[in-house]
C-alpha cells in the first residue's frame, strides 16, 4: 500500500472530485481550462495543449472505488484496492486499443498515458452540438433528410468500431456530436466500450453503461451477453428519438409490460412519419425489438434492409422467453435519469429516398 493510498483510506474527502482549472499533465504539455462532466467510470475536462489547441482530457475516476486527495487518485478502501487498479488498467487497454480507430466520424484519442496514480486519454475537440440539443431545441432542428444521412454515416461509424472486435455500449443523443466546421455527426465517448472481457472487468464495466431510453435490456441483466445487436439497439434509440421527438421507453418498461401482457407500449415509428422511407423506420424498429434474438445482428443486416423494398419486421413477442444461464455474476449500476424529452416537433420537408446503395438521392 503506498503513501497516498494510506493517506486516502485515513482522510474524509470532500464532494469535489475534478481537478481544479490550471493543473497541468504530461509534464505540462496539457493545462486543464474547464471541467465538464462526470460519469461512474471518468471525469471529462477541456484543456489546452502545448501547441494552443483545445483538446478533450478523459480522466480515470471510477468513483465507487476512488477518491482523491490533492492530485492523487486512489481506492477508497483497502478492499478496493484490487477493483481500482483493474480499472485503471482496463482504462489504458481500452484507450491504447482506441487510439488505433481511424475513422472520420469517429472521435481520435491522440495520447495516453498515466499521472496521479490514474490514468487519462486526450481526445480531438469536437466544436458542436449534440444530437440530443437538436430535439431539445437548444440548436437547430434537423430536418428528415439530414437525420438519414446522419444515420447512414454512424453506421458506417459503427461498423467500423465492430470491426475491431469492440462494443461501444454507451450511443446515445448526446454521445453524438455535430462539427460546425465540416457539419459532420462524430461519435464520442468510448469510456464505456469493450473488446471481450473477464468476469472482473464485466462486473467493472456495469457501472457506467446503463442509459435509460437508449440501453437494451441485456444491459440491466447480470452477466447478460452484450453483442453489437446492443449497440444497434441504441443507435436505433438514439434515432427513434430523434425522428419522433419522444424519448424511447426504457427497455425495462418495455419488458415489464409484455410480461404483464400489455403488449410493447413503445409505438413503431414505421407508418407515423411519411417524409421517410419506409424501410428506413422498419429498420430502426427492428434493431429496437426488446429481445436480441430479434433485432438486426449486424451493421450489415441493417443495410440490407435499407436496400429492400419490401421490408417486413418480425412481430414482437409478448412473452418472456425462459431465462438463460448467466455467464457471470455482475453489479449493475442503477439506471441513469432519463433524458429530457423534446416538445418542439420536427421540422416537415419533402420526402426523402434511398437508393440501392443506401444513400441519399
Amino acid at each position: 500500500m503506498t503513501a497516498a493510498a494510506r493517506k486516502i483510506d485515513q482522510i474524509d474527502f470532500g464532494t469535489n472530485d475534478e481537478l481544479p482549472v490550471g493543473t497541468r499533465l504530461l509534464f505540462g504539455q496539457f493545462t486543464i481550462e474547464s471541467f465538464v462532466n462526470s460519469g461512474g467510470f471518468g471525469i471529462v475536462y477541456i484543456a489546452r495543449d502545448s501547441l494552443d489547441r483545445q483538446v478533450v482530457i478523459k480522466e480515470c475516476f471510477p468513483s465507487t472505488f476512488c477518491r482523491r486527495i490533492g492530485s492523487t487518485v486512489g481506492a477508497r478502501s483497502r478492499a478496493q484496492q484490487d477493483d481500482f487498479r483493474t480499472a485503471v488498467q482496463s482504462f489504458l487497454q481500452e484507450a491504447q486499443t482506441l487510439s488505433k480507430l481511424n475513422h472520420p466520424n469517429i472521435v481520435k484519442v491522440q495520447h495516453v498515458f498515466e499521472e496521479n496514480d490514474t490514468a487519462y486519454m486526450a481526445m480531438d475537440f469536437i466544436d458542436g452540438p449534440d444530437l440530443l440539443q437538436t430535439v431539445e431545441g437548444s440548436a437547430r432542428p434537423l430536418t428528415p433528410k439530414e437525420i438519414v444521412s446522419y444515420l447512414t454515416t454512424m453506421l458506417d461509424a459503427v461498423d467500423h468500431v465492430h470491426s475491431q472486435g469492440l462494443l461501444h455500449r454507451d450511443i446515445s443523443p448526446d454521445n453524438i456530436l455535430l462539427d460546425k466546421h465540416t457539419g459532420a455527426p462524430v461519435l464520442i465517448d468510448f469510456g464505456a466500450s469493450r473488446k471481450e472481457v473477464t468476469r472482473k472487468s464485466r462486473a467493472l464495466s456495469g457501472l457506467r453503461v446503463v442509459k435509460d431510453g437508449y440501453s437494451p435490456q441485456e444491459f440491466y441483466v447480470q452477466g447478460s451477453k452484450q453483442t453489437p445487436s446492443s449497440d444497434l439497439y441504441a443507435l436505433a434509440a438514439s434515432f427513434y428519438h430523434l425522428i419522433s421527438g419522444e424519448t424511447p421507453k426504457t427497455s425495462q418498461e418495455r419488458l415489464s409490460a409484455i410480461a404483464g401482457r400489455e403488449g410493447d407500449p413503445l409505438r413503431p415509428l414505421t407508418g407515423r412519419f411519411k417524409t421517410y422511407p419506409r424501410a428506413f423506420l422498419q429498420a430502426i424498429d427492428k434493431a429496437m425489438s426488446v429481445f436480441p434474438r430479434d433485432r438486426l445482428q449486424s451493421v450489415e443486416e441493417w443495410r440490407a434492409m435499407l436496400n429492400s423494398e419490401t421490408a417486413v419486421l418480425t412481430p414482437i413477442p409478448q412473452a418472456i422467453p425462459a431465462p438463460q444461464r448467466p455467464e457471470a455474476l455482475v453489479e449493475v449500476a442503477a439506471p441513469a435519469p432519463v433524458l429530457a424529452t423534446a416538445s418542439a416537433p420536427l421540422q416537415t420537408v419533402l420526402p426523402v429516398t434511398i437508393n440501392p446503395r443506401g444513400l441519399l438521392v
